[in-house]
């Protein structure tokens, strides 16, 4: 799988529709993998014997080692249909994998519409290495329904579950921390290393594995333990209250850092008038409103991708391939291994095409961040890149 190309999973136009895929693991040796599906994605044919609009489509799931391996260790095959669901938005469904501990695998999931001749692959790391992961705990909404996000708003309220009924208490670690935006492709200043001492600690209790409904006001970032002197636990995130969405003139402000120079941005930093400021920006870029307005839509979508796919312990704007994901667009190939993702930018093996690899980076917070391999190399594409935009 390692040879796949998957850039559809990072491109809206590429595919009709991804569903949502949450994984929790039950035990030591089951895993349960929950899925929503938007229903409006969905096809419906009337059924000639029922007189009713029918959805039909089928979930197939294959459990290997790693990405390079090709034995498959467990697999899974379900039949879906829906003849109630055609005026709400979500269907929602379930099945079991055997994953055993203390082995990480991966699991290939295949989404088929029959209706539609449409199928999907995603792919979801199986975390069985250590205890009391992220997935050892189950987000769950008011109405006890798994959220497909690990963000929510200053009053939302949600619930958590603990695979381990035995334990009765949860401690939180709070941060709330500023992140710098990340640097150019060919910058070469290393990060300061974390500071995992947080702004406050409290406890949450747990009753059958289950937490109170909890609602978390203050904005940066709540890990929930079982074990303080582990690291690993689950992370919520408190952005903005529109994320992944971007809704305001100062949002819309700081991400244009990726194509100013720091003393044009400095100058719009100082503008009372955020709104007239990004538009002065945009209108100069594109010479027109109309222009303007096409620039603005395709920026922002870009943005807007790049906080729901790479969001990791910051917002994904700010992270490595988000970035590249928004100045250069959608790689034309992805490749990914147990360890990286490769972005390739042109034709496979061509000399003119620009390749950027990402490293996986062990984060107790995330499983989703990635750092770039930067070189100096990288510098002549890059502003070549940003003055196409300005342009």
């Amino acid at each position: 799988m390692s040879n796949q190309n998957l850039s559809y999973l990072y491109n809206p136009l590429e595919v009709d529709y991804i569903p949502n895929y949450i994984l929790f693991n039950n035990s030591d040796s089951i895993s349960t993998v929950f899925f929503k599906i938007n229903t409006k994605s969905l096809l419906y044919i009337k059924n000639e014997l029922t007189q009713k609009f029918e959805a039909k489509f089928c979930i197939q799931a294959e459990l290997f080692d790693s990405y390079e391996m090709k034995v498959v260790l467990d697999s899974v095959y379900k039949d879906f249909s829906d003849d109630d669901n055609v005026n709400y938005n979500d269907f929602w469904g379930n099945f079991r994998i055997r994953a055993k501990f203390p082995e990480n695998t991966l699991l290939k999931v295949t989404f088929r519409d029959i209706n539609k001749h449409y199928d999907v692959d995603s792919y979801i790391d199986v975390l069985k290495s250590k205890r009391y992961n992220v997935q050892s705990f189950l987000l769950l909404n008011s109405d006890s329904f798994p959220m497909t996000e690990n963000f929510i708003h200053d009053k939302q309220e949600f619930r958590l579950l603990c695979n381990d009924t035995a334990v009765n208490k949860l401690y939180v670690r709070y941060y709330n921390r500023s992140f710098p935006i990340a640097a150019p492709p060919f910058s070469t200043v290393s990060q300061k290393p974390f500071n995992f001492t947080a702004d406050s600690v409290f406890s949450i209790p747990l009753k059958g594995g289950y937490t109170p409904l909890i609602t978390l006001p203050d904005a940066g970032f709540y890990h929930f333990q079982v074990d303080t002197s582990l690291q690993q636990g689950f992370t919520l995130f408190r952005f903005d209250e529109d994320y992944p969405f971007v809704t305001n003139p100062l949002q819309m402000l700081y991400s244009l850092r990726y194509l100013t120079s720091k003393s044009e941005y400095d100058d719009m930093l100082v503008m009372k008038n955020k709104k007239q400021a990004v538009e002065k920006f945009w209108i100069e870029r594109g010479g027109n409103a109309d222009r303007a307005k096409e620039l603005i839509r395709l920026y922002y979508n870009r943005v807007q991708e790049a906080n729901r796919l790479f969001k990791s312990y910051l917002e994904g704007w700010k992270t490595d391939r988000g970035i590249i994901y928004i100045v250069y667009g959608p790689p034309n190939l992805v490749y990914r291994s147990e360890n990286s993702e490769n972005w390739v930018y042109g034709e496979d093996r061509n000399m003119l095409s620009i390749n950027f690899t990402f490293y996986k980076v062990s984060n107790p917070f995330s499983e989703n961040d990635y750092s770039l391999n930067r070189s100096p190399l990288y510098k002549d594409g890059w502003f070549m890149a940003v003055d196409n935009w300005r342009r």
